[in-house]
């Protein structure tokens, strides 16, 4: 990799809400995979202007054989339009690995999450932060997503992994990953892994909120993570969280006037078949059946 343009050997770069946090925990467990300090460092996407060195810190030093995996999903947020030509140029014999959910229980479970943890979305219901912004929508919208990634690496570097067969398996995927990145089987860590499944909570206190998220920001952030471990903190987090009350699937659609249903269900019917046909060529290509597990059922969790 050039020193110049540091770049990622396995980006797991969305669908948010899609199963990445729980797919990324268990290829991190791999021993010849140098996970970032933090699961998304969104250096294509955020924080591009802070440079090479400030991405690079986020790594181990370069060693033979040891791979890198960035974990951003944000890479396929629609305001970061640049951050996939960024992440190829900088990374072009990347392998790409891309979870796909269901486009509107994904989209529910998006503003949910923000809503409630993160305390970004002030829009009471869904329907109501659609008017503002059709951010969530355009999340799901995987044909742009898939199109874009077409553009900027070969078929054989992209790897598009259905929701369901994450939440079958995760060590299964991780598998696949891991041979068609030409490292041998990840450890079982079924157990470890699970506990990154990111669930929608909130936390207790607004200033617990307001002091992880000040520390989330910090330069010292990786080192505390680095220190305590992904799994101190996520059980730091359990305790200082719960789980709040959300509206039903249905009852959040509900919230949707029919003109935002009618555009909900356009794009969840061209963002299916686009998954569809990819999934159907990799398939074939693969020796994979995951085209049997697309779409999933709703889940807004």
């Amino acid at each position: 990799m050039d020193e110049q343009t540091p770049g990622p050997d396995l980006v797991v770069l969305g669908a948010a809400r899609s199963g990445t946090s729980l797919l990324a925990a268990h290829l991190a467990a791999h021993p010849d995979i140098d996970a970032s300090a933090v699961k998304e460092p969104n250096y294509f996407s955020r924080h591009f202007d802070r440079g090479p060195d400030w991405y690079e810190g986020y790594f181990g030093p370069r060693a033979p054989g040891r791979l890198r995996l960035d974990a951003s999903v944000s890479y396929t947020y629609p305001q970061f339009p640049e951050a996939i030509p960024r992440l190829a140029e900088a990374a072009p014999s990347a392998r790409a690995v891309y979870v796909v959910r269901d486009p509107i229980p994904r989209a529910v479970s998006h503003y949910q999450y923000y809503r409630h943890y993160f305390a970004h979305e002030r829009a009471a219901d869904f329907g109501s932060a659609l008017r503002q912004d059709s951010y969530y929508a355009d999340v799901s919208d995987y044909r742009r997503w898939l199109t874009a990634l077409a553009a900027a690496f070969p078929a054989e570097q992209v790897l598009v992994v259905p929701f369901a067969a994450v939440t079958r398996s995760s060590h299964a995927v991780a598998e696949v990953v891991c041979s068609i990145a030409g490292l041998g089987p990840p450890p079982a860590a079924e157990k470890q892994a699970a506990e990154h499944r990111n669930n929608v909570v909130r936390f207790r206190s607004d200033r617990v909120r307001r002091a992880t998220r000040t520390l989330r920001h910090s330069r010292f952030y990786p080192m505390v993570r680095r220190s305590l471990g992904a799994s101190t903190l996520r059980r730091i987090r359990s305790a200082v969280t719960e789980v709040p009350e959300t509206p039903s699937f249905d009852e959040a659609l509900a919230s949707c006037d029919p003109d935002q249903r009618a555009a909900l269900d356009a794009l969840s019917a061209d963002a299916t078949a686009a998954v569809q046909d990819w999934l159907a060529a990799q398939d074939e290509r693969l020796g994979l059946t995951w085209s049997a597990e697309w779409p999933q059922g709703a889940s807004t969790s």
